[in-house]
């Protein structure tokens, strides 16, 4: 049984459509009640993780919201299987994410806190206007790079 089926939770969905905010299932499966639109399904219940090594530099590509424990916890064995100090960088890239969890907030500010005492940089990678907004208002925009696209991150590399 899945933990979604033995712990029924509700998560916040946008529309769309209409742009109206509503509670509605884990995996997304109801409609808007504003404008009946179907939800959207591009974005996964749950999360996949990737990680990739360019050089000494890592990047993390995580499809979907990260508000699973399961899926926190393995983006944090992720995590603490880089070697920080031989690191040059590490990225955090978000596609489809329509928002970060605290607990997702405070695993990339720990990352960010351990790579600048070694002097490293952290960058985020989003376009989602509301992840970039709850970044802008706890001024981890101030503290850890943020760009659009994956192609301008390994443009920094360079």
């Amino acid at each position: 049984m899945r933990d979604e089926d033995r712990f029924p939770t509700v998560r916040f969905h946008k529309c769309k459509a209409c742009g109206n905010v509503y509670t509605g299932s884990l995996t997304g499966d109801n409609a808007c009640p504003a404008c009946q639109a179907p939800a959207d399904k591009s974005v996964p219940p749950g999360s996949q993780i990737r990680k990739q090594m360019d050089g000494n530099h890592v990047l993390f590509t995580i499809t979907g919201n990260v508000y699973k424990i399961q899926d926190l916890e393995d983006l944090r064995a992720q995590i603490n299987a880089v070697p920080v100090p031989s690191v040059g960088s590490i990225a955090f890239a978000f596609e489809k994410a329509s928002f970060l969890s605290s607990s997702t907030i405070n695993l990339l500010v720990k990352t960010m806190q351990s790579l600048s005492v070694h002097g490293k940089p952290t960058f985020i990678i989003t376009r989602d206007e509301e992840v970039l907004e709850s970044l802008q208002i706890m001024d981890l925009d101030r503290v850890m790079r943020i760009l659009p696209d994956v192609e301008s991150y390994q443009a920094e590399l360079k």
